[in-house]
C-alpha cells in the first residue's frame, strides 16, 4: 500500500503548530510520532531548516538513561524574523 504524502509545506506548519503548542520541548521521536510518521533523514533535515530559519530552538541534553540527543521549542517570539 503507498504512503500517503502531504505537501512539504504542511508537514513543515504541523511540525511547527506540533512544538509550539507543547508545554516542555521535544524530541526528535515525539515530534514525527506526533505528526504519525517515523523520523527519517528528511525529518530530520526539516527540523534542521526550522532552526536554521529560527522558528525552533535546538538544545543537547542527556537523558536518564544517558543518552544524549536533541530536544527542540518554539524560538521566543521577538526572535522570529
Amino acid at each position: 500500500m503507498p504512503q500517503d504524502h502531504r505537501p512539504r509545506t504542511e508537514t513543515r506548519q504541523m511540525m511547527i503548530n506540533i512544538v509550539a503548542q507543547s508545554e516542555r520541548p521535544l524530541t526528535r521521536t515525539e515530534i514525527v510520532n506526533r505528526l504519525n510518521r517515523k523520523k527519517t533523514p528528511h525529518l530530520i533535515g526539516m527540523m534542521d531548516a526550522l532552526v536554521a530559519d529560527g522558528v525552533f530552538v535546538r538544545s543537547i541534553v542527556t537523558f536518564n538513561n544517558g543518552v544524549t540527543g536533541y530536544v527542540y521549542s518554539a524560538a521566543p517570539a521577538n526572535a522570529l524574523k
